[in-house]
């Protein structure tokens, strides 16, 4: 997930949910899914581009696109132009859109409102080394052990991996 500690990070303009879930089940044509995205974004002498953001879209830098690239080179990816008008600066993100996998268990606890309260995955193979989970609202991106550790030895920014909990 994004790190929060990591201040003066870039914040693309915001996207309505219509608009991300078009982006991410790509329904607007085969066309418009070859046409990059383009996001405004608003920086000073500061502002930091770390290799992944998580709103209004999956972000992830050139730099973190390659090393995904290695554990899933089939992944489709759609450009996204970061584009600052005032300091005339452009930056490509890639978004990050990973394969659904049914993962849930029935050990996974649920807040009233639908929202997770605590996740825990079934035991078994998941397929996919990058994914998110069927059946949650939380836009989450979850990777295996071994892509953890990739991304730990190298300096990336803005990344903060937390361990999830599998059934016994």
């Amino acid at each position: 997930m994004m790190d929060e500690r990591v201040k003066h990070r870039i914040e693309p303009a915001a996207l309505s949910p219509l608009q991300v879930e078009d982006i991410l089940t790509g329904t607007q044509g085969q066309k418009q899914q070859d046409d990059p995205l383009f996001l405004s974004v608003h920086t000073d002498q500061r502002t930091i581009y770390p290799d992944f953001l998580e709103f209004p879209l999956p972000l992830v830098s050139d730099r973190l696109k390659a090393l995904l690239e290695k554990y899933m080179p089939g992944l489709e990816w759609k450009a996204a132009i970061l584009t600052d008008f005032q300091q005339a600066r452009q930056d490509v993100y890639w978004v990050l859109h990973p394969p659904m996998v049914d993962c849930l268990s029935v050990q996974t606890e649920w807040y009233p409102n639908d929202t997770l309260k605590h996740l825990v995955l079934k035991q078994g193979d998941i397929p996919s080394p990058v994914f998110r989970i069927a059946g949650l609202i939380e836009p989450h991106i979850y990777i295996h052990l071994a892509v953890a550790e990739s991304l730990l030895r190298r300096s990336f920014t803005g990344i903060r991996v937390q361990r999830i909990e599998m059934e016994h």
